[in-house]
């Protein structure tokens, strides 16, 4: 189980063109949204059962995600943003939806309805996933999305860039992690990202390392 199989694996990639082609944007644009948005989503689902008392609701709603669609996501990705994805990004996002598509189109330069869309498609994979890894594993929404998350931090380059992502991108004063253990930067991605609603330009920055981390 690794956050990468939703970015760089099969589901990934074939995410990465259903989205070029959804937008007709290059592929190259569409491997950037894909990685920054996915593990933001992964963080914020973390960030809510951890710090908001969500960790029930989003068990109940992992439960209701077996996973099915995975075997269809030409289709899914052919019929584009749909109503459950829009809810599924308001219950992940909250209040902060309209903040994360204003950063991801200023540093994708898509626009914001392109962005919105890509969300829309991108949630429920992210949802199936996860529900089909709830199920294979009989884990709790706690337990797996910190499994998911140390995976992805375990799979990449190590803790130099992941130290980076708070201590060099946010700045603050806040201490870098160890390299001994990296996923700390990630787990608590979404509060330090939300954190910066008031400087854009250092929540973009948070974007463009998740891309680079995840998008290899």
């Amino acid at each position: 189980m690794n956050i990468s199989d939703l970015i760089t694996g099969g589901i990934g990639s074939s995410v990465t063109s259903g989205v070029a082609r959804m937008l007709n944007i290059e592929e190259s644009k569409a491997k950037w949204i894909v990685s920054a948005a996915v593990p933001l989503m992964i963080a914020a689902l973390n960030y809510n059962a951890k710090n908001k008392n969500q960790a029930s609701n989003i068990d109940n709603a992992l439960s209701q995600h077996s996973g099915g669609l995975l075997g269809n996501l030409t289709g899914l990705l052919s019929a584009g943003p749909s109503e459950d994805g829009n809810k599924i990004i308001g219950h992940i996002f909250g209040s902060n939806a309209g903040f994360v598509t204003e950063n991801l189109s200023q540093k994708s330069g898509l626009s914001s309805s392109q962005v919105s869309s890509v969300l829309s498609v991108l949630a429920p994979v992210v949802m199936g996933y996860l529900g089909q890894q709830k199920q294979s594993h009989s884990s709790s929404a706690t337990d797996l999305l910190g499994s998911l998350l140390s995976g992805g931090a375990s799979s990449s380059s190590g803790g130099g860039l992941l130290g980076n992502l708070i201590g060099s991108v946010l700045g603050g004063g806040k201490p870098a992690p160890s390299q001994a253990d990296p996923m700390g930067a990630l787990v608590n991605l979404a509060g330090d990202f939300f954190g910066n609603k008031g400087n854009s330009a250092k929540a973009g920055n948070v974007l463009d390392n998740l891309a680079g981390l995840f998008g290899r």
